[in-house]
């Protein structure tokens, strides 16, 4: 059963003025522990003002760089990013539990796929990392990337991005949308919406049904592209989502459980629950 290690904190860089990056240091004895698959997120957990607080955060690096990273966006009400951002410093530690979740495809050096993924502001974390250990790992195999955000300046992982784009010039492609903030070409502008979802496939897609896709931000981006692309053809089961949600003061800490309530009580409730794109 995974259990949470105290882990070093090699690096904390600011990506943009409302996100930070975390790098982990993780000792010998724990490589293997720690060892990770594209689109994995690891637990934290710190003691934050008397409370235990726990968050889940993506890790944004190839599987190839010797390298634990998560990317973190801060929420103003967001005790736990808050934290990060402002209390932690390289060489203090946090707990972590090593990598889980199942947010990938496998992987083989002998496919010639063509990949697509949609992303919406933090969402890109696990994203990049799929991209990234991609095009390392399948050399025959062309990505697509749209990447929603409010302006430019609020764009996570821009640096990386175009560090791929240079590395893979003719197998990764691009594409930047903003909401609040206007580009030249009329289809980046504005959200992932159906309309926009609806022509950018069609445009950039081409005549070229993508093998898989990829989606990840908040719940109703990840509804809209995924009906989109089913009424466009899209193959269900080759639509690998993962939802996101912000983090705010009022989110619950660990705390003793509830008793429990007998059957047929008047205050049952009826819950969704979506872990690894998969809903129950």
């Amino acid at each position: 059963m995974k259990h949470f290690h105290s882990l070093v904190i090699a690096d904390i860089q600011r990506e943009t003025p409302d996100s930070v990056c975390v790098l982990f240091d993780v000792p010998e004895t724990l490589r293997d522990e720690f060892s990770f698959v594209q689109g994995q997120h690891l637990p934290v957990r710190a003691d934050i003002g008397g409370e235990t607080i726990r968050r889940t955060y993506s890790i944004c690096s190839a599987v190839s760089k010797d390298a634990l990273r998560i990317g973190v966006r801060i929420q103003p009400d967001g005790r736990f990013s808050q934290y990060v951002s402002n209390d932690l410093k390289a060489g203090d530690q946090l707990d972590v539990m090593p990598p889980i979740g199942h947010f990938q495809t496998p992987l083989d050096p002998d496919n010639e796929k063509t990949y697509m993924a949609f992303a919406a502001g933090s969402g890109i974390t696990p994203i990049l990392s799929i991209v990234a250990t991609t095009l390392e790992e399948e050399p025959k195999s062309r990505f697509m990337l749209f990447y929603g955000n409010r302006t430019h300046e609020s764009t996570m992982f821009l640096e990386d991005l175009y560090a791929l784009k240079n590395q893979h010039p003719e197998r990764l492609s691009l594409h930047f949308l903003f909401s609040q903030e206007a580009q030249e070409c009329e289809i980046l502008n504005g959200r992932l919406d159906n309309e926009n979802v609806r022509e950018l496939y069609k445009t950039v897609g081409g005549d070229k049904t993508p093998d898989e896709v990829f989606l990840c931000g908040p719940g109703d981006m990840i509804d809209t592209v995924n009906n989109t692309l089913i009424e466009l053809g899209m193959d269900a089961t080759k639509i690998h989502s993962e939802h996101f949600v912000v983090e705010s003061r009022e989110e619950a800490t660990e705390r003793k459980p509830a008793e429990l309530q007998p059957a047929g009580a008047e205050d049952e409730t009826s819950v969704t629950v979506i872990l690894d794109g998969h809903r129950k």
